[in-house]
């Protein structure tokens, strides 16, 4: 009887790759950029954008003045940016591929990033 071979697993790939992305972007929940990722690669053989609409909830050092980064953020990127409803972080939205969120999250006073990406761009 021949011995069965099973194939090897691809989770240890993807444990490396996951760790990649937090040793990268510490600041950025890994989670969240593979789900955009992830809608960048599928969206591309769709009519329409191809990139996600994304909602980033961005946390600032203590003592930064959210008010004037906010106006800061409005004059280099072209999507919505608000102080969130606490008043202790700026919410950017907007459809944003995985380059604009590096952009945004290069502000050395960020301190966290979560968020959400959708497919949808409505």
């Amino acid at each position: 009887m021949a011995e069965q071979i099973t194939p090897p697993s691809i989770a240890p790939y993807f444990d490396q790759f996951f760790k990649q992305i937090q040793i990268t972007h510490p600041k950025i929940e890994p989670e969240l950029m593979i789900r955009v990722m992830m809608f960048e690669l599928n969206l591309k053989t769709y009519v329409g954008p191809d990139i996600p609409h994304v909602h980033l909830d961005v946390t600032y050092e203590k003592g930064i003045d959210l008010h004037e980064k906010q106006e800061q953020c409005r004059n280099k990127f072209p999507i919505e940016i608000t102080t969130n409803k606490w008043g202790d972080g700026i919410i950017f939205s907007g459809l944003m591929g995985i380059r604009h969120i590096e952009k945004i999250c290069a502000d050395p006073q960020i301190v966290k990033v979560t968020g959400t990406a959708t497919p949808r761009h409505n």
